[in-house]
C-alpha cells in the first residue's frame, strides 16, 4: 500500500500530497455518477429505469439471488411470492420421523405406566376398604355379642325376679293358711269363754257341722290353686328362659338344625358351617367385587361375610331375648299385683282377729 504521508526527519519540510485522479487512489466522475445513480435508486422499492444505463452496466447490475419482481436493487426483497421462497427454501430439509416415532412410543408407554400405576393405586385402595369394613365388622360383631350377653343376664336376672316372687306367693299362701288356723281357734276360745249361766242350744247340728266341713274344705281348695298357679308361673318362667337361650336353634337353626353346630344357650362363637352349594353361590356373588381372586383376598372375604352373618343371627337373638324379656315382665306385673292384694287383705283379717284375741277376758 502506498504511503500517504512521507515522514521526514526535518520538521521544516512539507509532504507531498498524492494526485486524487491518479489511478488507485480515488475515483472518476463517471463511476462517482453511476455509484450515486445506484444508492439513490435503493431508497424506494421502485424500479430502476434503465433506459440511462448502459446495457453491459444494467447486466452487472442484476443478481442471480434478487427476487424476480422487477426490481433492480439487489439489496430490496421486492414483491416476491412467500410461500414459493417458503418451499424453495425447505425443499431439501426431511421431517424428523423417525423422532416422532420415538416420542410417541414413549408417550404410549408412560401412558401404560400411568394406567398399570392407576390399577394398582385401585387395588390398593380397594384393599385397604376392604380390611376397613372387616375391622368394622369386627367391632360391630364384638359390640353385638356384648348386648347379646347383656340381654341374657337380664333375662336370667328376670328368671331369678319369678322365682323369687313365687317364694313370696308360696310364703304368703302359708301365712294366709296360718291365719285361719288362728281365725278358727279364736272363735273356739270364744265359745269356750262364753259363761256356765248362758246355756246354748245347737239346732240343726249335723247342717252346720257339714257347712263347716264345706268351708273347710272350700279353703283348701283355694290354697291349692294358689299354690299351682304359683308353680305354673315358674314353670313358663323357666320355658320362656329356655326358648330365649336356644332362640338360635329353634328359630334360626329351622327345624331344631343347629347353624353353628354348638346347641349350647348363650352367645354362639365360630363361623356357621355352610355346605358346598352356599359356599359356591358365595363365591359367585362376591366374584364382581374382586380384580384377583388371590387367597388374602379370599380371607378377607370370608371373614366378611361370616362377621356379617353372625351380627344378623346376633341380631335375630336379641330380637328373641326382648320378646322373651317383655314377656316375663308382662306376666310378672299381674303376680306382683296379686301378691299386694292378698297381703292386704291378710294384713286387715290379722288385725281383725286380733282385736277378737284382745276382747276376750
Amino acid at each position: 500500500m502506498p504511503r500517504l504521508f512521507n515522514r521526514s526527519h526535518s520538521r521544516d519540510q512539507v509532504p507531498t500530497v498524492p494526485d486524487p485522479h491518479q489511478r488507485g487512489y480515488g475515483y472518476s466522475k463517471n463511476e462517482s455518477d453511476k455509484a450515486r445513480s445506484e444508492l439513490l435508486s435503493g431508497k424506494t422499492n421502485r424500479p430502476v429505469e434503465t433506459s440511462n444505463l448502459h446495457p453491459s452496466t444494467y447486466d452487472s447490475q442484476t443478481d442471480q439471488y434478487a427476487r424476480n419482481a422487477s426490481v433492480g436493487d439487489k439489496y430490496s426483497r421486492g414483491y416476491g411470492d412467500i410461500d414459493n421462497d417458503r418451499a424453495e427454501l425447505f425443499a431439501g430439509c426431511q421431517p424428523a420421523q423417525s423422532q416422532h416415532g420415538i416420542d410417541q412410543y414413549e408417550s404410549t408407554e408412560m401412558n401404560s405406566e400411568e394406567e398399570e400405576e392407576a390399577v394398582e393405586g385401585i387395588k390398593q385402595d380397594t384393599r385397604k376398604l376392604k380390611q376397613e369394613s372387616v375391622q368394622s365388622t369386627r367391632n360391630a360383631l364384638r359390640i353385638a355379642r356384648q348386648a347379646e350377653e347383656t340381654a341374657q343376664n337380664t333375662l336370667l336376672k328376670l328368671g331369678d325376679q319369678s322365682e323369687k316372687i313365687a317364694n313370696t306367693e308360696r310364703h304368703l299362701d302359708l301365712a294366709k293358711g296360718s291365719h285361719n288356723r288362728a281365725e278358727d281357734k279364736t272363735s273356739e276360745t270364744e265359745k269356750l269363754n262364753q259363761s256356765i249361766f248362758r246355756p246354748r242350744f245347737t239346732f240343726n247340728k249335723e247342717a252346720k257341722r257339714r257347712k263347716e266341713e264345706q268351708r273347710v274344705l272350700d279353703r283348701h281348695e283355694l290354697e291349692r290353686l294358689e299354690r299351682e298357679k304359683a308353680t305354673a308361673d315358674i314353670r313358663e318362667t323357666r320355658d320362656r328362659l329356655t326358648r330365649a337361650g336356644s332362640y338360635e336353634i329353634n328359630v334360626l337353626g329351622g327345624g331344631g338344625v343347629d347353624n353353628y353346630g354348638d346347641g349350647e344357650e348363650g352367645i354362639v362363637t365360630g363361623p356357621p358351617k355352610l355346605s358346598h352349594e352356599q359356599q359356591r353361590g358365595r363365591q359367585t356373588a362376591r366374584a364382581r367385587y374382586q380384580f384377583e381372586a388371590t387367597a388374602s383376598d379370599g380371607e378377607l372375604e370370608d371373614e366378611l361375610d361370616d362377621n356379617l352373618d353372625e351380627i344378623h343371627d346376633v341380631a335375630k337373638r336379641l330380637k328373641g331375648l326382648a320378646e322373651a324379656s317383655g314377656q316375663e315382665l308382662d306376666s310378672q306385673n299381674p303376680r306382683l299385683g296379686r301378691i299386694s292384694n292378698n297381703a292386704d287383705k291378710l294384713d286387715a283379717k290379722i288385725v281383725r282377729t286380733t282385736g277378737r284375741l284382745k276382747r276376750i277376758k
